[in-house]
């Protein structure tokens, strides 16, 4: 389901959407889809009876989260569990993507903070030169390494790029990105 939830998200519907499920088998060739005749009620009250759960705002500012702990080591393990908590990450070690950080990895933009660059699927999130910094500097990145991040972000929301389907299928396929010249000797 969260698959599909995330697919339809990134279409710009509601993720809480109405959704009647069956097994995957039931599709094959030969099988018996009379389940489908017996359900089509459910069908008829999603299309017809269903609303959001809530009504989208649009994007806003996100209030920043604080973390506090015993040492500036207990706070690091804090943020760390609160972010791999929240799956904020890719289940590596983060760093904690504090103002100041950001704002150093910004020093790396030859564009402004706010300039949108599209919206990032499944889930259709605007994706700003700052939410790149923002993920740049949960990885441990350099301000070098923003132009070749943003570069790769473009690169990927190009409509050409099929990236919508990528990130909004049951299989395992992932975009890699190889830097070379001058740039891609810097970056460790």
């Amino acid at each position: 389901m969260g698959v599909t939830t995330n697919a339809v998200a990134g279409l710009g519907l509601a993720p809480d959407a109405a959704m009647v499920t069956f097994p995957i088998e039931m599709f094959l060739p030969g099988s018996d889809i009379s389940p489908l005749d017996a359900r089509k009620q459910e069908f008829y009250d999603g299309l017809t009876r269903w609303r959001p759960a809530f009504a989208p705002d649009g994007p806003g500012e996100t209030p920043m989260i604080r973390v506090e702990g015993a040492s500036v080591e207990d706070a690091f393990v804090r943020a760390n569990h609160l972010m791999l908590a929240n799956r904020w990450g890719d289940g590596l070690p983060l760093w904690p993507p504090t103002r100041e950080r950001v704002d150093w990895i910004l020093r790396g933009a030859v564009q402004p903070r706010r300039r949108q660059l599209g919206s990032f699927p499944p889930r259709g999130g605007v994706t700003t030169i700052e939410s790149c910094a923002i993920a740049l500097a949960m990885a441990g990145g350099r301000p070098e390494y923003l132009p070749v991040l943003v570069a790769a972000v473009e690169a990927f929301l190009d409509p050409e790029s099929g990236s919508a389907q990528l990130q909004a299928a049951s299989g395992s396929a992932f975009p890699v990105v190889i830097a070379s010249g001058p740039i891609g000797a810097q970056i460790r």
